[in-house]
């Protein structure tokens, strides 16, 4: 099996955990890692933990700090990159966890003015002729995160277009308009979203459960396909040409959230790709989430 992730926002993340920590006063850490992240890599990641060697991620990466990024890339030994390489700056995210109340606190440093560059005409050429290239040899495409500002406003549709056209399985874990956009000109056999994103794109805000389990169902069977919308520590709710499934969450003593919805991703598709079944599906997926909330690594299950 080999899947390919692509990843429009790689970032630098350093994980910071504390014993405690107070707004407004000086905090010390004890513990901290730097690492390659960013959803569709924290996906990656877990997948070849799952299945070593399966996945291969593919991402555009800024040349001003290329060489600290992939320095990370060469020191973890369950992420493969292959970088599109573009003007301006990779974006960096912090993650403090820790204090009294076991919280997960995520800092992103994102599309300020002048921070990235537009990304060029080139870059993007060369990124879609990859995809294409690389459709020839794998068996499904993961697509998880969101499109920085500097790309077409259509990449992401286009991106899923030619693994599709290529007859293969492909996983959305993006929104909003992109994700509109992209239903417009074909349809992912899987869209994976969290609740607020699946209400911020198809409407329903403020639904209850049997509410929001019968929009799931219905934009599942207009579709023709799976849509699976997880909640955090609540149940998770999808559906199959319309047919509703549920999944229970794992009670679990929580470390760090950042990544959970991407090892989920990773785990469904592994498992969804060996059986096509489902139910079987949404638990892998499940189990990958409370793996990955145990670690402080960002997308790791072990």
């Amino acid at each position: 099996m080999q899947i390919l992730c692509v990843c429009l926002s790689a970032t630098i993340q350093r994980t910071l955990f504390f014993d405690s920590f107070s707004i407004d006063s000086v905090n010390r850490t004890y513990e901290w890692r730097e690492d390659a992240s960013g959803k569709a890599l924290n996906a990656a990641r877990v997948l070849n933990q799952l299945e070593a060697g399966c996945s291969l991620a593919l991402c555009p990466v800024g040349n001003d700090n290329v060489d600290r990024f992939m320095n990370l890339v060469s020191h973890d030994h369950d992420l493969y990159v292959h970088p599109i390489i573009t003007n301006g700056t990779i974006r960096e995210c912090w993650t403090l966890l820790g204090g009294k109340h076991a919280t997960t606190t995520e800092v992103i440093c994102d599309d300020a003015q002048d921070f990235r560059h537009l990304a060029g005409a080139e870059a993007e050429v060369e990124l879609l002729e990859t995809v294409r290239e690389y459709m020839q040899l794998f068996d499904a495409l993961l697509f998880a995160g969101s499109r920085p500002t500097q790309w077409s406003s259509n990449l992401c549709a286009r991106i899923c277009k030619l693994a599709i056209d290529a007859g293969k399985v492909v996983l959305a874990d993006f929104c909003g308009n992109e994700l509109l956009d992209t239903l417009k000109i074909c349809t992912p056999q899987i869209i994976k979203i969290n609740e607020d994103e699946f209400c911020r794109t198809f409407g329903g805000k403020h639904q209850t459960e049997e509410e929001l389990a019968k929009t799931i169902c219905k934009k599942s069977a207009e579709l023709h396909n799976i849509v699976v919308v997880t909640r955090g520590k609540n149940k998770t709710l999808a559906a199959q040409d319309g047919k509703a499934f549920v999944c229970p969450s794992k009670r679990i003593k929580v470390l760090n959230t950042t990544a959970c919805g991407d090892s989920f991703s990773a785990g469904f598709l592994h498992e969804y790709l060996l059986e096509h079944d489902l139910e079987k599906s949404l638990k892998a997926g499940t189990r990958c989430a409370a793996l990955n909330a145990q670690t402080i690594i960002p997308g790791a299950i072990k």
